[in-house]
């Protein structure tokens, strides 16, 4: 058995180092500004989360959260679109904003954001803490000395694990590891992820990213010579993810600047959109997107971002952007040079970001990737329009297997895509769309409009048409499917405040898909429905009911039929969730969740999912407790239930449940010193009737799973 808990504890060793140096447990008056931020924080994770069935990175939403949090911005200033970006404006809201300024002047008063339409109670509540009033300004100049002063640095430090062990840590000896490489992790079931970022009031930000997976390789040492001779350049000691950024912004001409990684989000996702975006959420407004243009990555996320430069110039109206991307990124190798080991043909990319197997790690970094492109827009108050066009090259031809529905994905190693898009506002509505072209002819459009036709309502609708030949590897736009091609649809919705307290917010999305789709061996159509009611029963208290159905078609799977026929099948999910507190400390949150799914002539399977969240944040203490106790029981996968969990701070947690068992999470903050906050998260799932967990090398013996997390942060 190699040393893995020299490495396990490593980390978790250095971690309590820094704790134990100078440090005293002080009281301290909790920040009620930013609790009511973090809460706002984590229901909307929920929300956008609620239609992905997946973990996956926030940390770009919640850094830039936080960063507004700490660095208001300008209600008076172009920068208030930053608020777009975090999804605590709605666009239509946004603009609202714009046209109460440019008629009555600056707004000098949080007061006054009550007289602008659009803007509701809790809007200005959850807005105005991001908020600062001043008069517009030209940016000042960025001098070192006030960098130096003002600038502000953050260290953060996290370990966690599974405590049971997997299949792919138990011991094995060297000839067996030789045999059959591939029947064991190469590292250790500890994650690691350490942090450090600067932030110069949002102009200048800078920083570096460091993460190990649960199972990748810490110490290169620790693998055997024979594996390091096959694993070559692929097997390194140290962290197995890196990231480092440098932005600035404002910068006389210069408008964005970016360094090392970062994202790109242009018109509505169809021609550029990297980082943090989403197919289709709960948030009816979601539809109409405003792209940021260059942005800093803070994420690690392995896959969605870029590595090189990128510039956003500005000379009234006109914006031009310039970008540069070079990375190696894993594919699965087809055809390899026996000389040079030169990587020729691929079958497919591989954006799991896990390398703990000998198998995964010669997939790491295994060819190139380039990009480069530019963006020309034009921009007055009520309207841009913008050109983009980038072409992507890859060091080796990338060659799947053709099935039936993949016969229209992009295949070789150069891809060049452009894209034009536009937003209109006039006084209650907004136009937007974009139209997007691939190399090869294939061709992807979006066109809709918001309204609002008075105060308290809010409409909009938007009509997809992507052909089933259009290939792009950075888009991201609206859509039913997992990529924007092979898809039309119309999407309706409604928003709008019911007399007596209430708000409803629906919406309908009609789609087709004309051609196959994996697991789905003929075209199809489906229709999505969604309708919220939510009322603030008092001060203390709010609750809402969500019915949500989901009718799509599917190949039947039936293993006595020669030909798979596609059937439809439904999916109904009831929600009934409330929050309401207990005096000033205590915050308690209930929910029942039941999930109905139907395929024709199946039996019915039935998920549902009830909890009780506990929350103690108490004015005078210098700690907060997060507790969660949930049943839950599912007939099948089918019918599985997703729920978002607080988490440690840019650490984020939505299982899945399946079978039947309960779920159980405690998790403590502690304010150590002024400048340092300690997380610590423990959480175990139990399931009722069963010997095992998971399959494959994750195989858990026992019916039991707990995770443990310690976390880390100092400001500095």
């Amino acid at each position: 058995m190699r040393p893995y808990r020299k490495a396990g504890f490593f980390l978790s060793g250095l971690t309590l180092l820094l704790l134990s140096f100078n440090l005293q447990l002080i009281a301290q008056v909790s920040d009620t500004t930013r609790m009511q931020l973090s809460d706002q924080l984590m229901s909307q994770l929920e929300a956008i989360a609620e239609d992905l069935e997946e973990n996956i990175d926030f940390t770009d939403l919640v850094d830039t959260y936080f960063n507004y949090a700490d660095n208001p911005v300008n209600v008076n200033s172009p920068e208030l679109e930053a608020l777009l970006d975090i999804y605590l404006l709605t666009p239509f809201q946004l603009e609202s904003l714009i046209s109460y300024i440019r008629e009555f002047g600056a707004i000098l008063s949080i007061y006054e954001l009550e007289f602008v339409g659009g803007l509701d109670d809790n809007t200005i509540r959850l807005i105005g803490p991001l908020l600062r009033f001043e008069l517009p300004q030209r940016a000042q100049k960025i001098k070192p000395k006030n960098v130096v002063r003002y600038g502000r640095h953050q260290v953060l430090m996290r370990v966690e694990q599974v405590l049971e062990q997997k299949q792919g840590y138990l011991p094995i000896d060297d000839s067996a590891l030789w045999a059959r490489p591939n029947s064991r992790y190469l590292g250790s079931p500890q994650k690691y992820y350490t942090r450090y970022a600067f932030n110069y009031r949002n102009r200048i930000r800078a920083g570096i990213t460091m993460e190990k997976d649960p199972g990748e390789v810490f110490f290169a040492r620790q693998v055997e010579d024979s594996l390091q001779r096959i694993l070559g350049n692929s097997l390194r000691s140290g962290f197995d993810f890196y990231s480092a950024h440098f932005f600035v912004k404002d910068l006389g001409p210069v408008k964005a600047l970016a360094l090392g990684d970062y994202h790109l989000a242009f018109g509505q996702g169809l021609t550029m959109w990297s980082g943090l975006a989403f197919g289709k959420s709960t948030d009816p407004s979601d539809v109409l997107r405003y792209g940021q243009g260059v942005k800093p990555n803070t994420s690690v996320n392995e896959n969605l971002f870029f590595r090189g430069a990128a510039a956003t110039f500005g000379w009234k109206p006109f914006e031009f952007t310039a970008f540069y991307s070079n990375k190696n990124i894993d594919a699965s190798a087809a055809v390899i040079d026996s000389v040079s080991s030169e990587v020729h043909t691929i079958t497919s990319l591989v954006e799991t970001g896990l390398h703990r197997t000998v198998n995964e790690l010669l997939k790491k970094g295994s060819i190139n990737q380039q990009l480069y492109g530019a963006r020309l827009a034009y921009r007055l108050q009520r309207i841009e329009i913008g050109y983009t066009m980038h072409q992507t090259v890859l060091s080796a031809s990338l060659i799947p297997r053709i099935v039936p529905y993949n016969q229209f994905r992009f295949m070789g190693n150069k891809l060049f895509n452009q894209g034009l898009d536009y937003r209109v506002v006039f006084s209650r509505m907004i136009l937007f769309g974009e139209l997007g072209r691939s190399d090869n002819g294939g061709m992807a459009a979006i066109a809709g409009f918001m309204a609002q036709p008075a105060g308290f309502v809010q409409i909009a609708m938007a009509y997809r048409d992507y052909q089933k030949n259009y290939q792009n590897l950075f888009s991201t736009a609206f859509s039913e499917g997992t990529l924007p091609n092979n898809e039309r649809g119309i999407f309706t919705s409604i928003s709008a405040g019911i007399p007596g307290g209430w708000n409803l917010t629906a919406f309908a999305d009609y789609f087709v898909f004309p051609w196959l789709r994996f697991a789905t061996d003929a075209p199809s159509y489906g229709v999505d429905y969604y309708v919220q009611i939510e009322r603030r029963l008092s001060r203390k208290a709010d609750a809402y009911l969500r019915f949500r159905s989901k009718n799509k078609m599917a190949n039947d799977k039936d293993p006595w039929n020669f030909i798979d026929f596609v059937t439809p099948y439904q999916k109904n999910t009831y929600r009934f969730h409330i929050n309401y507190l207990l005096g000033s400390d205590w915050i308690l949150k209930n929910r029942a969740e039941l999930i109905h799914y139907q395929k024709t002539d199946q039996p019915a399977s039935i998920g549902y999912i009830l909890y009780q969240d506990v929350l103690y944040r108490p004015a005078d203490k210098f700690y907060e407790l997060s507790m969660r106790f949930a049943l839950f029981q599912s007939d099948t996968y089918d019918s599985r239930v997703y729920t978002y969990e607080n988490d440690v701070l840019y650490a984020f947690s939505i299982p899945a449940f399946a079978g039947k068992g309960t779920r159980a999470y405690l998790m403590v903050k502690l304010k150590a010193h002024p400048r340092l906050d300690i997380w610590a998260r423990v959480a175990q799932t139990w399931y009722a009737g069963q010997h095992t967990i998971g399959s494959g090398l994750e195989t858990i013996e026992g019916n039991t799973r707990t995770e443990a997390k310690l976390q880390l942060r100092w400001k500095l």
